[in-house]
């Protein structure tokens, strides 16, 4: 429950940083390219663990869900200007 709200929550975050920053000329298709990626991304993962749990126990499988947005809010942070200093 607490991955599925987390999860609806970071896709207006990202929309809204791409169209903050995306030129004006560009803007709509930068965010379509955005949020197809981010579907794209979405579906394969689903079926990749879904085509591991054959092989892998689950329990197992789960924490690789964590590694993106961890890596993810890793990237952020290093590129914003939040650094604790």
């Amino acid at each position: 429950m607490v991955w599925g709200l987390a999860v609806t929550a970071d896709s207006p975050m990202f929309s809204t940083m791409i169209a903050k920053n995306a030129p004006e000329a560009s803007r709509g298709t930068s965010l379509t390219i955005v949020n197809s990626v981010g579907f794209g991304i979405t579906i394969a993962s689903i079926q990749f663990l879904n085509l591991l749990t054959v092989h892998v126990d689950p329990v197992y499988l789960f924490p690789v869900l964590g590694l993106g947005p961890v890596l993810g809010l890793i990237g952020m942070w290093q590129k914003s200007d939040l650094h604790i200093k």
